[in-house]
């Protein structure tokens, strides 16, 4: 299928989509509990004329991106580590398993109490991240050609050989899987975040506040910025990917 062909789906779809929203807004007849497309419209462009609401928006991308950098490298250097000593893997995947299967609520609630509120965003994010980075990266390691091990033995390969040539080749695509995978959630995780912390000026706290003064306008506003911006950020991370994977099979 062609991009125009793509391109005009896409369109056609976001149309229809709007056409219901604007029916049941009408249909309800009341804007506090569903506003029009077009007071939403207004709402987000009147946003986007002020200079605080960029700041808003770079400090809440700035805050949740840390937390997953930090997410990739701690459920890299985990997963690296407990595959190479089986006595940290008895100890520390027990841990792993514990805050995947813990809600996401419940993880920000408890660092809410044990830490300042302008960090748990990003705290609550890198949390996300890594029991999904671990369980990759350690299925990556696990899939090593057995062919490639036995002739890396007979050679001798150093260290860096074998991480070059054995290692590296099955593990980068459950990498870049698990990268993926932990944006979404490491976005919303974010957000949640920011919601129940309210630190100062980020877009969980304009959601909470708006939802707080019954402005639904804003509310949805910033609601289709969190989408916007989570597209925006997921084409960029998926492009920065393939440049650096790409670099690092040429090197």
């Amino acid at each position: 299928m062609s991009t125009l062909k793509k391109v005009a789906r896409a369109c056609v779809a976001l149309l229809f989509w709007i056409g219901v929203w604007w029916l049941a807004a009408v249909a309800i007849g009341k804007a506090v509990i569903l506003p029009t497309p077009l007071s939403v419209i207004g709402a987000l462009w009147a946003m986007l004329g002020t200079g605080e609401f960029y700041l808003t928006c770079l400090r809440s991308i700035g805050g949740i991106f840390s937390g997953l950098i930090l997410g990739i490298v701690a459920g890299t250097l985990l997963a690296v580590i407990t595959c190479a000593l089986k006595p940290l893997d008895v100890l520390l995947s027990p841990a792993v398993d514990v805050v995947k299967a813990t809600p996401v609520a419940s993880v920000i609630i408890v660092l809410l109490f044990v830490m300042t509120k302008s960090i748990v965003p990003m705290l609550a994010a890198a949390l996300m991240v890594i029991p999904i980075l671990f369980m990759n990266i350690r299925r990556g390691i696990a899939s090593a050609s057995k062919d490639k091990l036995e002739v890396a033995k007979i050679y001798n390969f150093t260290a860096k050989k074998r991480l070059k040539y054995v290692y590296l080749p099955s593990v980068i695509p459950y990498f870049s899987a698990g990268c993926k995978s932990a944006l979404g959630l490491a976005w919303k995780a974010g957000i949640a975040a920011e919601v129940i912390c309210t630190p100062k000026s980020t877009i969980g706290t304009m959601l909470y506040n708006s939802k707080v003064y019954l402005e639904s306008e804003n509310l949805f506003a910033w609601t289709i910025v969190v989408i916007i911006l989570s597209v925006i950020i997921e084409k960029l991370l998926i492009w920065l990917l393939g440049k650096a994977l790409k670099g690092g099979e040429v090197a």
